[in-house]
């Protein structure tokens, strides 16, 4: 697949385990390795802003849903 984040052919994300629409999008049009660096940036972007996945306003500002 070509990666619609960093354009290159590549062995997709595969499972990500995100619901619906969002879930389906980042499987279908992003590599395995743009993802790896999603999910370290993801940890980083939570620990800064002290946001707590469990609860539903901060699972929406990290995903948008």
């Amino acid at each position: 697949m070509t990666c619609a984040r960093c354009r290159n052919t590549r062995e997709g994300a595969g499972n990500v385990g995100l619901p619906g629409p969002l879930g389906e999008a980042v499987e279908g049009r992003v590599c395995a390795e743009c993802w790896k660096e999603w999910l370290s940036t993801q940890v980083r972007v939570i620990n800064h802003y002290g946001l707590r996945p469990a609860v539903k306003e901060d699972r929406e500002r990290i995903y948008g849903f």
